[in-house]
């Protein structure tokens, strides 16, 4: 099952609460209060958010963290990728479309794999959609920020 990581989870919230605050620096604490979530796994997702230049940590008494962008500039796929360090691939295939694949994938089926291609599809479709929504679609207070139409066409 695809699914976002809690360290992820953790990054939206705190990309949403800290760009709430119209430029006032935001503490961790605050954040983890807020949001009911663990401080120690907070400030670690923090960390890795200010060493991507997503945020920027102000030390000291009257310290927290801004944005360093404009929440319409911060993609989704910008985020996991600083969180996880990798790529949202669903298949270990679908990365480096542009790349000799071959030399690189370890899958046992790679020479006669069946699904590569559709899986391929749905791979570009998702890193569009990871793309184009932004933390500023998570300011919104719509249950349903945007429709997002995803057409597959095999």
């Amino acid at each position: 099952m695809l699914r976002l990581t809690k360290k992820t989870e953790y990054a939206l919230l705190a990309l949403q609460h800290i760009a709430l605050s119209n430029g006032t620096l935001v503490s961790a604490k605050e954040i983890s209060d807020s949001h009911g979530i663990s401080f120690e796994l907070l400030a670690k997702v923090l960390g890795l958010l200010s060493k991507s230049k997503i945020i920027r940590s102000v030390q000291g008494v009257q310290g927290g963290y801004i944005l360093q962008e404009k929440p319409e500039s911060i993609t989704l796929d910008k985020v996991i990728r600083s969180i996880e360090r990798n790529s949202t691939n669903i298949v270990e295939c679908s990365h480096n479309h542009n790349e000799n694949i071959e030399s690189t994938c370890t899958c046992q089926t790679f020479d006669h794999c069946t699904i590569r291609h559709p899986m391929l599809i749905i791979q570009q479709k998702m890193d569009e959609l990871f793309i184009s929504i932004t933390i500023k679609d998570f300011l919104l207070n719509t249950p349903q920020v945007r429709t997002y139409e995803v057409e597959l066409l095999f």
